[in-house]
């Protein structure tokens, strides 16, 4: 029997116009993928046109039938339970892959162990290009909060230690969320990497809208007695701080981040290029990396805060004054504060951590 490097799982209920554009696409770009089909209790003409892909894809393809619609996570999780390659990626069928999508996710994934769940760029309709995207060196692969079931790669070896998906939670955002947060405390991280890209469409959601609503505040709970709460930081770094130290403060948000946690860090001028320069911008989606201009800074500071944040959410100030004052901030809290609080979360929800993170970051002078 073939081995295949890629198991490739769809999940579908009914929808067959965009399901038959969905496997067309995956057959043209994925020529050595096993395709796991899932028949979620589909109407017939849905369950014809999945026959008709198994019988064409032979060995290629797994045909798994539910009698009735067990819920799309449900379906993932049977799915991932019987794929049997390295990798095993979701594809909702109402995605359309383009070419060259799943190379620079295996070449992220074969060159990085500690990366567990990859997700490509996903693009609304409008903004797909009709052409082939340039390929991107992988040095552009960053850090994200959560995964993405429009697609996503998986680790099997992540989930032959984790298991599946949550059932009990929403489907959805607070389900990704969860799922991420068990990698990360098995060592494993969730990334997007450029070069890689898919057109997806928005799902309408099903059932009652109270039904709905009370599901995501359940699934919230449920997140937040697991995981802890999600927080906003600003972190000012002084003028003149110590790069040695602005690095090791980094290496702290960057697991905050990991922990769900939103961080936006002020900085100005020397310091801010250097930062820029060497990636720390980029080192994770919901780090974001601001420069505070020379002139008239404390009034910028001021405006980019209220920009930043509304006016219900403000963020928690961390102010780093070992290099002098930061203009616009009289009052923040220091950095030992931020530190101590990541550190009692990671130890009452994460620990032990398999280890295979690598927190070490490039340094600069």
């Amino acid at each position: 029997m073939e081995s295949f490097t890629v198991d490739i799982i769809v999940p579908v209920w009914n929808r067959p116009v965009e399901t038959r554009a969905c496997l067309v696409g995956l057959l043209n770009t994925c020529p050595t993928a096993r395709l796991i089909l899932i028949d979620n209790g589909c109407d017939r003409e849905s369950e014809r046109l999945l026959e008709e892909f198994a019988e064409l894809l032979g060995e290629r393809a797994l045909f798994l039938k539910n009698s009735i619609n067990q819920g799309f996570v449900r379906a993932i999780n049977r799915g991932l339970a019987r794929a049997e390659a390295p990798y095993a990626i979701v594809v909702r069928n109402t995605t359309t892959v383009t070419d060259g999508w799943l190379e620079p996710m295996l070449e992220l994934a074969d060159s990085r162990a500690e990366v567990g769940l990859i997700v490509p760029q996903l693009l609304e309709p409008a903004g797909a290009p009709p052409a082939k995207l340039r390929r991107r060196p992988l040095a552009s692969a960053t850090e994200i909060g959560h995964g993405s079931f429009a697609a996503m790669l998986i680790r099997k070896e992540l989930f032959a230690c984790q298991g599946g998906f949550d059932e009990g939670l929403d489907g959805a955002l607070w389900c990704l969320k969860d799922y991420s947060r068990r990698s990360l405390r098995h060592g494993y991280l969730t990334c997007t990497v450029a070069g890689s890209s898919v057109i997806c469409v928005e799902e309408a959601p099903l059932g009652s809208l109270a039904r709905r609503q009370e599901l995501e505040r359940h699934s919230a709970a449920v997140y937040e007695e697991r995981w802890g709460g999600e927080e906003s930081f600003c972190l000012c770094l002084a003028r003149d701080a110590d790069p040695e130290e602005v690095r090791r403060e980094f290496t702290v948000i960057l697991r905050g981040a990991r922990m769900g946690h939103r961080f936006v860090v002020l900085a100005q001028g020397k310091l801010y290029r250097l930062l820029h320069e060497h990636g720390y911008g980029k080192l994770h989606r919901t780090v974001a990396l601001e420069k505070i201009p020379r002139f008239f800074a404390a009034a910028e500071t001021r405006k980019l805060l209220s920009r930043l944040f509304p006016a219900d959410a403000q963020p928690s100030v961390v102010a780093d004054m070992s290099g002098g004052s930061f203009p616009g901030i009289d009052n923040g809290r220091p950095f030992a504060w931020l530190e101590e609080r990541l550190a009692q979360q990671e130890t009452h929800h994460y620990l032990p951590v398999a280890g295979k993170s690598d927190d070490s970051l490039p340094g600069f002078q």
